[in-house]
């Protein structure tokens, strides 16, 4: 069934109006803390680093992603991305092919290695959206991989995004086109859980959805940035490769849905809050960052940059 990309992200955009300017209910101080910063402090940022060996078993990921607070269960997470044309060879005229690139959003549980991703990727000659559910461990290739999926697996697995299934893929995607992505984890029916994965081209109209039954799952992390599979990008990441806007998250001791910036720590060590991923090549070169865009220009917006291609 094709329903209207406008009805979704109208209603997307309602909550999120409602939701404006407000913290993340039961996660934060009074005080709003700064926002993450790689590139000046160093504050709450992570940079993966890929570890010497095969180019296409050292990938990384970049964008923001919600901490595990012991405390905030996650239930909702989107963005809207574009069919950027960088997709198309970001990892070179074979890598791109082999191991696409892809950029989406994710829910997980870094305690058990449960990760739920939604991703655009280009493949086999054509921009897809696909999801997929499992468990992530830890890349055996690379030692510095943490046992983390929001930060160490990101919308990609197994060599394939499409391992599980594809939402818009019969759908034409034209280079430039705005793409909504959005994970909801519900309980319609008070017994059941379901993951629902929604996708529409904005410019088209075309929209999917997915629904798949679950058992109960403790979401404690989200993540939304780009993930490569491959380490052959040079330094720095000064090169424009994709812009997310209306990133929002839902939890369940949320009022509302909230954009990604109001989220903070908690408790008196500062448990989890939002941090920033990087991710650099085996001559430890940032080669993806966000490079400290979030909030420009509103508070659920950032862009990605990249490297130059070394093949």
């Amino acid at each position: 069934m094709i329903r209207r990309a406008r009805y979704i992200l109208a209603a997307a955009g309602t909550a999120a109006v409602l939701a404006g300017g407000m913290t993340l209910a039961g996660a934060g101080a009074a005080s709003a803390q700064p926002l993450p910063n790689c590139l000046t402090t160093g504050s709450h940022c992570f940079t993966s680093v890929a570890a010497p060996g095969s180019l296409f078993q050292n990938g990384g990921v970049a964008g923001y992603y919600g901490a595990d607070d012991s405390h905030t269960h996650y239930r909702w997470v989107q963005t809207v991305v574009n069919a950027s044309p960088e997709l198309v060879d970001l990892n070179g005229p074979l890598g791109s092919e082999l191991y696409p690139a892809t950029t989406g959003v994710e829910l997980c549980d870094p305690n058990n290695g449960v990760a739920i991703k939604l991703s655009l990727g280009f493949v086999n000659g054509a921009y897809r959206v696909a999801y997929i559910v499992g468990k992530f461990p830890t890349n055996p290739f690379n030692p510095n991989s943490q046992p983390d999926p929001c930060i160490q697996s990101n919308f990609q697995t197994s060599g394939s995004i499409f391992r599980f299934g594809t939402l818009l893929g019969f759908f034409p995607i034209s280079a430039g086109d705005q793409v909504f992505l959005s994970i909801s984890y519900t309980n319609p029916n008070g017994r059941h859980h379901q993951l629902l994965f929604n996708a529409c081209d904005a410019n088209t109209g075309a929209c999917r959805q997915a629904t798949i039954n679950s058992r109960t799952l403790s979401l404690f992390e989200f993540g939304i940035g780009t993930f490569t599979p491959a380490n052959v990008l040079t330094g720095g990441a000064v090169n424009f490769f994709q812009h997310f806007s209306s990133s929002y998250i839902a939890c369940y001791s949320c009022n509302a849905p909230v954009h990604i910036s109001t989220v903070q720590s908690v408790g008196p060590f500062g448990n989890g809050g939002l941090w920033e991923s990087q991710f650099a090549n085996s001559s430890s070169q940032v080669v993806m960052s966000p490079n400290d865009t979030l909030g420009q220009p509103t508070g659920g917006s950032f862009s990605m940059y990249n490297g130059s291609t070394s093949i």
